[in-house]
């Protein structure tokens, strides 16, 4: 069950109170001073916002709208929030009561008017099951839709997560937008699908894809990637797909599944590839609700939703990534993924930290990382048909 609003008396039932409430609620909680409400965050639609939630009458409005909240206080009868978007980083507003928001930092101006971001926007996709999806777009600045640009798709972990609306320190859609900044390199179309099982969308949406991972994740990435390829600016020849975590887990899933060619090239970054030895992560009590059960009680259904068990239709260049300090997906995770990809004679090349963990973090070591990443795609346009490719030496 998603995290839901409760009220605890001593000596009395606990009291649910945001059950009809489809929104997961966040942490922290804030009473109001006259006890007569619940300030709380909760995401939307791929957004997360700062609510209000009256307890009289159960009914949730936006106090502060997203991007992404990250942070919120009130004294005084002032609200300080701290809140990122797509565009810019986290910013510090002061809420008074009938005045507009107030911004109370200039941190990162000076570095933000240096940078030329593009633009992005949202839009809907029918995906599995005809089911609305959204997906979330990053165009390269200077876009020019009479010319052309490669496709990449950037898969979100979790899986129950989301992203959209929100500035991220590590996988920076603007920044895979704009591209390396090296002659011929022109930037990318970015899309970012919420694909079933992300937050925000409600519980039904985030619960669909328990018992099989894979599946409905993997009709929505194509359903974007099949409608992003009408439009005339995408290059067919260079479509890619990255993702870390989870969303490395669905990049090999996509390598056992998605005919060879569909994809220039992958980037699997921390992902899940054998769900048997994933058993040695720190979040293992979870397995079993995840995929259905224990995988010695059910190791068909397990092996089922495991990219390893379909290797042998792997035939995508992926570049794989992981860190030797990751407890949440065991570097033996990456480190067995690209073996098989050379045992197979399928091109590869394995970029890993001995001094990170589930995230790149050191500066020079993140360098390091977009580097690669995006050598790795410029290594890898799609073959001619008939014509193999020349695999980059590793």
């Amino acid at each position: 069950m998603p995290r839901q609003l409760a009220v605890v008396v001593p000596g009395q039932p606990v009291e649910v109170v945001s059950a009809e409430w489809d929104h997961e609620v966040a942490a922290p909680l804030l009473w109001e001073a006259d006890g007569s409400a619940v300030l709380l965050l909760a995401e939307q639609q791929g957004q997360r916002h700062l609510w209000r939630f009256e307890l009289a009458d159960r009914r949730a409005e936006v106090l502060v709208r997203g991007g992404t909240v990250q942070a919120f206080d009130k004294a005084a009868g002032t609200v300080v929030t701290v809140a990122d978007a797509a565009d810019h980083p986290a910013q510090c507003h002061a809420l008074l009561p009938g005045a507009a928001p107030r911004r109370i930092e200039r941190f990162n101006d000076d570095v933000m008017t240096r940078l030329q971001l593009g633009t992005h926007e949202a839009i809907r996709i029918t995906g599995a099951q005809g089911d609305p999806v959204q997906v979330w777009l990053f165009y390269p600045p200077g876009f020019d839709a009479k010319k052309t640009y490669p496709l990449l798709q950037v898969i979100h972990g979790g899986p129950h997560a989301v992203v959209g609306d929100n500035w991220h320190y590590r996988w920076n859609n603007p920044l895979f937008a704009a591209g390396s900044g090296k002659k011929g390199d022109n930037g990318h179309v970015v899309a970012v699908v919420n694909y079933h099982g992300s937050s925000s969308f409600g519980h039904a949406f985030l619960d669909s894809i328990t018992g099989r991972w894979g599946q409905l994740e993997l009709q929505d990435v194509e359903a974007a990637t099949t409608e992003l390829l009408k439009r005339p600016y995408i290059d067919p020849t260079r479509v890619y797909a990255t993702g870390g975590s989870y969303g490395g887990y669905l990049v090999a899933w996509m390598n056992g599944h998605v005919p060879a060619g569909r994809y220039a090239a992958y980037v699997c970054h921390a992902g899940c590839f054998d769900w048997t030895a994933m058993f040695a992560d720190d979040t293992w009590s979870w397995h079993a609700k995840e995929l259905g059960g224990w995988y010695w009680d059910d190791m068909a259904r397990v092996q089922a939703q495991s990219p390893h068990a379909f290797a042998a239709t792997m035939h995508t260049p992926t570049l794989v990534i992981h860190g030797a300090l990751d407890y949440r997906v065991p570097d033996a995770q990456g480190l067995a993924y690209y073996n098989t990809l050379k045992a197979r004679g399928v091109p590869s090349r394995l970029l890993w930290y001995p001094d990170e963990n589930h995230w790149i973090l050191k500066p020079q070591n993140s360098r390091l990382w977009y580097d690669e990443f995006f050598s790795w795609l410029r290594a890898h346009p799609a073959p001619a048909a008939g014509k193999p490719g020349k695999p980059r030496k590793t």
